[in-house]
């Protein structure tokens, strides 16, 4: 028990969201299982203190301090990258699609991002920014022929590039 009041109130919040209803703030992956060897662990794999970071930034761009972020709040009145880049941001972090985005979303999209750049950066083999459909098959999985399959399924434009945005759009 001293461990869990030793939490903040926002990772505290988190957790417990999270272990309530999952279901409503974890997207359905249907490639979970293949992804598996490709070392995502998605909320399995982060620990506190980048969890109280998440959550940190969370309230510093809460500007009304309603605990969620508004399309107003966070795409037009945002500060940082481009509003076309806030709004793929906001749309992937809007799970239940209620028009906000609250902690918890929040969090758990900034998690699977974070391990989306260190898996598909651990695969660029030649460190060009891209991973090619060789480099891909060679440094995900043993199993190539499912590794092939998977790279068809995640190489959404067709191009044999996979690049971070075509990762986390599957």
């Amino acid at each position: 028990m001293k461990t869990l009041q030793s939490l903040a109130p926002s990772t505290f919040l988190f957790l417990v969201l999270h272990a309530t209803s999952a279901k409503s703030i974890r997207p359905e992956l249907k490639l979970a299982p293949p992804l598996n060897p490709l070392g995502a662990k998605m909320e399995g794999g982060v620990g506190l203190q980048e969890i109280e970071s998440y959550s940190r930034f969370f309230d510093f761009t809460d500007k009304d301090k309603d605990g969620k972020h508004s399309k107003v709040e966070y795409i037009d009145n945002g500060n940082y990258l481009n509003p076309q880049s806030r709004a793929g941001i906001f749309n992937a972090s809007d799970n239940d699609r209620d028009g906000f985005v609250s902690r918890a979303e929040y969090i758990l999209n900034r998690i699977i991002t974070d391990e989306a750049k260190k898996i598909v950066q651990a695969m660029d083999a030649n460190k060009d920014g891209k991973v090619d459909r060789t480099e891909f098959i060679n440094q995900s999985m043993p199993d190539k022929k499912l590794a092939a399959q998977v790279f068809i399924d995640l190489d959404t434009d067709r191009n044999g590039i996979l690049h971070i945005p075509e990762y986390l759009k599957v």
